[in-house]
């Protein structure tokens, strides 16, 4: 079976992946790149061009597809697309599906998913999936209204923030406590984090609000951190020939 390679262009982040089993990459490369920043077009236009050539050497098919930053930009995702011809439109809700596909398939009783990436946040059960414009770039609690949401067992939340959280606190299995502690020492002891990337240190005070603030709106104490999201979603629709243009 070929590898499978797929490009996801979030907000704050993007992934190539490319890989035969899931569990076993064969390569995994990310870099942060703010899509809302001056620089942005112009460092993940060249990024682009770099993992096309390199895709293409080695004859693979490449499933792309972007996150909010691409949605509303759709002259970034014509530019994006002379890169990977084979662009995947996603809707907030399409993300979220996609990203749920993923974490069910290492966490089948997850009941509720959150993930919360740079410019949009998606939550999603089996039965709906709401996506909010919201990000660890821009959240204004007193404009969100987040939608019923504590009929459901403590979640498991996904993304940038989530996963950068769980390394500083080395576990997976997390509490509210958690998520104020970082913030408290993100806000005043901002030298604990000197080795942390000048981008991901800027944005994830906003991002660890926005957690806070849905966490206490589900009234849960506790939740789990997964690394799967909308990069592995993406991997396996296209290797079930899902996605795209010519898949």
């Amino acid at each position: 079976m070929p590898p499978t390679a797929v490009v996801k262009v979030g907000s704050t982040s993007t992934t190539l992946l490319l890989a035969e089993r899931l569990d076993s990459p064969l390569r995994r490369a990310q870099e942060l790149v703010d899509l809302f920043s001056e620089d942005g077009i112009a460092r993940i236009t060249a990024m682009a061009q770099e993992w096309s050539a390199y895709l293409g050497s080695l004859g693979v098919r490449v499933l792309a597809a972007g996150g909010e930053a691409t949605r509303t930009n759709p002259a970034l995702e014509r530019q994006l697309q002379q890169f990977f011809p084979n662009w995947w439109h996603l809707t907030g809700t399409m993300e979220g599906r996609l990203a749920w596909l993923a974490v069910k398939s290492r966490h089948p009783a997850a009941e509720l998913v959150i993930d919360i990436g740079g410019g949009s946040t998606e939550i999603i059960s089996s039965r709906i999936a709401w996506t909010f414009p919201v990000g660890a770039t821009r959240f204004d609690a007193k404009t969100i209204n987040w939608p019923p949401l504590d009929h459901f067992a403590p979640p498991v939340v996904i993304g940038g923030t989530a996963v950068t959280l769980a390394q500083w606190a080395a576990c997976l299995q997390l509490d509210r406590l958690t998520v104020k502690r970082m913030h408290e020492q993100l806000t005043y002891s901002p030298e604990k984090f000197q080795n942390m990337e000048p981008m991901r240190r800027k944005i994830l005070p906003t991002g660890l609000a926005l957690l806070d603030s849905v966490l206490a709106h589900g009234r849960w104490n506790q939740f789990q951190v997964s690394p799967r999201g909308l990069t592995e979603g993406l991997w396996i629709a296209a290797s079930l020939g899902r996605g795209g243009s010519n898949l």
